[in-house]
């Protein structure tokens, strides 16, 4: 740590780099905290659900050696997209939504040219 670089505002860690912070704090953390008693947000949750799904799909390949969903039907993740999008006020979010992942779902449009 440079504490100069703390005292002199150059760094509020004092630790060089991004990628030296994260290691810091992750070889600092301590113990396993029991999270029983939390109150979880719906990002929380939608996390949690994500990681429980992912967890039961590597037990059931591993015990029943039942491939994962998509592995076999990718279709199952056509309409699954993340990201943002700016919309106008004057529809409902869903609507505009809606309307993005028809646009982002459609093929591109294929231009043909004269081969010389």
């Amino acid at each position: 740590m440079d504490r100069t670089a703390q005292s002199d505002n150059l760094s509020f860690s004092g630790i060089d780099s991004i990628h030296l912070q994260d290691q810091a704090v992750t070889e600092s953390m301590g113990a396993i905290l029991d999270h029983a008693f939390e109150h979880l947000a719906p990002s929380d949750q939608m996390i949690t659900r994500r990681r429980r799904r992912l967890l039961m799909a590597a037990r059931a390949l591993r015990d029943r050696r039942e491939p994962p969903p998509g592995v076999e039907d990718v279709e199952v993740f056509r309409d699954a997209r993340g990201g943002y999008f700016v919309s106008d006020d004057r529809s409902g979010w869903q609507d505009a939504y809606a309307e993005q992942l028809a646009v982002a779902s459609r093929p591109p449009p294929i231009t043909l040219r004269a081969v010389e």
